[in-house]
């Protein structure tokens, strides 16, 4: 059996997306498409605007055959860590086709950039004149945008299984912030928040949306209550950026004032997201270096093909369709995400009972 894995967010699933699952399907032919996808928090440290749920009927609805969920600790990393615990969800499940998007979509480029070993001692020149780690990074390898920095990622983890990798051309400007059919999801993220229309966008209601600036006053309230000590045990937290947190919740009463002060040369927004929702979640450096190697696969969906390659492939993936089924500690670590999101919802409790269910079914 062919088949075809994507990495995705959904945040929020749009008409992007609607052509990136076309174009999987036209250009690999494949029996089965999996979708390996982040749950309640992105990659880039962003709270999920639509529950995964949601993102999981929207794939099933457009062409997905199959959904599994990228366990959050694996989520809320930067780009090489998120990329190759995708890679081996995917290669798990026995994908042997990989299909991404990329801003330049010159595979072989992105093939020599994933060959690259970073000059350390340019890259911190680079970030001492003034340019961020990711724009420092794409100034060392060449010129590289976000997706395209991800593909990178996707493509130093293919190396290591027999995946062949696939790819296409983004079809959007992922700074912009106009709508139009196909759009970036950050411009209808914007969008929603600011009370326009996204329905020419996405074939998602977007009815109960969330937002990272919905967390600060409860991640202020930790940056005030936690001592110093206690923050740099903390996930991700380092180089003292905990005292430059809690200086700037003092001062800053907004969400976007305290981003703009906390960002740096060596601090990217993204990077400050991913350590927020850990401070967030109560991550901590320990409960994430004594973590097992992951030997599960949640599984958040599936149409009848989907439902059949399960069966078939049972034994070899260990696919997990309950939240008890999650193998300890990772469960813990889920369940402090999942009741974090759940604490925003309109209804926490239904959420939940979601997360305690079985997977979406399409059939």
């Amino acid at each position: 059996m062919k088949c075809t894995g994507i990495i995705v967010e959904y945040n929020p699933f749009h008409n992007g997306h609607r052509y990136h699952i076309g174009e999987a399907r036209r250009l690999t032919d494949p029996d089965l498409l999996i979708a390996c996808m982040s749950g309640p928090f992105t990659q880039r440290g962003d709270i999920s605007i639509i529950d995964k749920y949601e993102k999981t009927k929207a794939a099933l609805d457009n062409g997905v055959d199959l959904i599994i969920e990228l366990p959050f600790i694996h989520t809320v990393q930067n780009a090489y860590v998120f990329g190759k615990q995708a890679v081996s969800c995917l290669d798990r499940m026995g994908a042997d086709t990989l299909v991404f998007g990329s801003e330049t979509n010159n595979l072989e480029e992105l093939k020599k950039y994933a060959e690259l070993e970073v000059d350390v001692t340019r890259l911190k020149q680079l970030m001492h004149d003034g340019n961020s780690y990711p724009k420092s990074y794409g100034l060392l390898s060449g010129s590289l945008y976000p997706n395209d920095m991800l593909a990178v990622a996707y493509l130093k983890a293919t190396k290591y299984t027999g995946m062949i990798p696939v790819s296409i051309q983004r079809t959007n400007d992922f700074h912009s912030k106009e709508l139009d059919l196909i759009c970036s999801a950050s411009a209808i993220r914007k969008a929603v928040q600011e009370g326009r229309d996204v329905s020419s966008c996405t074939p998602v209601a977007i009815e109960e949306p969330l937002f990272n600036k919905d967390l600060y006053p409860y991640i202020r309230r930790l940056l005030f209550t936690m001592d110093r000590e206690e923050l740099s045990e903390i996930f991700l937290v380092s180089e003292g950026i905990e005292n430059l947190l809690k200086e700037n919740a003092v001062r800053y009463d907004d969400y976007e004032s305290f981003m703009e002060a906390s960002i740096s040369r060596r601090y990217t927004r993204s990077r400050i997201q991913r350590i927020l929702v850990h401070i967030a979640c109560h991550i901590r450096k320990k409960d994430v270096e004594t973590l097992p190697e992951a030997d599960f696969i949640r599984v958040l969906g599936f149409n009848e093909k989907g439902r059949s390659y399960l069966k078939q492939m049972k034994e070899n993936m260990n696919p997990v369709t309950l939240f008890k089924q999650i193998p300890e500690p990772y469960k813990q670590l889920q369940w402090k995400a999942e009741l974090l999101y759940a604490s925003y919802k309109k209804d926490p409790q239904n959420y939940i009972r979601r997360c305690l269910q079985g997977p979406e079914i399409k059939m």
